[in-house]
């Protein structure tokens, strides 16, 4: 860990560190617990271009038009909502299909756009060493991606440097992965964390010299794998490292035992240009 860190940067690191699975229950899954399957975050017609999550993006973009990075962008469900306003999308994830959907739904929705294979903020880095650096744009957003990222101070550094007019970041209040705590506990007896939190990604922002405006809202509605019990099933399985055929022995502790899926998220936002 960096020495440059500073309390509340260490504290998250070190708290997303805790959610490391043991070796030995890895071994026992038929796909990697951490994965997503693309089909997750396509672009679909569910999404409310209305939400506040989006809303609170719009407005910070020129009504004439304007430019978004979408760090993380899976399938576009974060940045397309907010067109006609936004009227150019830079995609930046480290999932070549995720790209190539997010490709895909930008082309149908006409909105100019280009995509960026990698993880950020390396993608940035890179791109400056090699003297092509990514161009600023007016608003950067980024939806469910914090608790993905270890060394956060960097990550926001980054994300407020190429940022002209602001950063809007969505998150749950807690890691997304605490659903499942209850299923670990039965199907491994194994304890797993609680933070960090939403609260946590406040203090690194504020430890930066950064202070967010803080809006927390309803979770936008979405076809959720929680209304399909085959679905779930299948995410339970990958998520706790189980395999197919404990399939029935799942389904039947989900019936009564549901994840604890939240429902609110929290919007971070903040202005650009931070001078580092």
């Amino acid at each position: 860990m960096s020495s440059a860190l500073t309390e509340a940067g260490a504290r998250w690191a070190d708290l997303l560190a805790s959610w490391a699975i043991p070796d030995e229950i890895v071994a026992q899954g038929e796909v990697p617990p951490w994965s997503h399957d693309p089909l997750t975050f396509a672009m679909d017609d569910t999404a409310d271009p209305t939400h506040p999550i989006f809303e609170v993006a719009r407005e910070l973009l020129p009504v004439d038009g304007g430019s978004v990075l979408d760090v993380g962008c899976g399938g576009g469900r974060s940045s397309l909502p907010l067109a006609p306003r936004a009227t150019h999308i830079t995609g930046v994830d480290s999932s070549r299909a995720m790209l190539d959907q997010f490709a895909t739904a930008a082309e149908r929705a006409r909105i100019g756009h280009r995509e960026i294979e990698g993880r950020w903020p390396d993608v940035a880095i890179e791109a400056e060493a090699a003297g092509r650096p990514i161009e600023p744009v007016d608003v950067v957003v980024c939806h469910h991606v914090f608790y993905n990222v270890p060394d956060l101070e960097p990550f926001v550094v980054a994300l407020t440097a190429v940022a002209r007019l602001g950063v809007v970041v969505v998150l749950p209040k807690r890691h997304p992965m605490s659903a499942w705590n209850s299923a670990w506990k039965h199907f491994w007896n194994l304890d797993r964390p609680e933070g960090p939190t939403s609260d946590d990604a406040i203090a690194v922002l504020r430890a930066l010299g950064i202070e967010p405006e803080v809006i927390e809202v309803p979770r936008p509605a979405m076809a959720r794998q929680a209304d399909d019990p085959t679905a779930l099933v299948t995410s339970a399985r990958r998520r706790l490292c189980l395999t197919s055929d404990r399939d029935s022995e799942i389904g039947a502790w989900l019936r009564d035992n549901p994840p604890a899926f939240m429902r609110e998220v929290v919007i971070l936002r903040w202005p650009g240009g931070l001078d580092q």
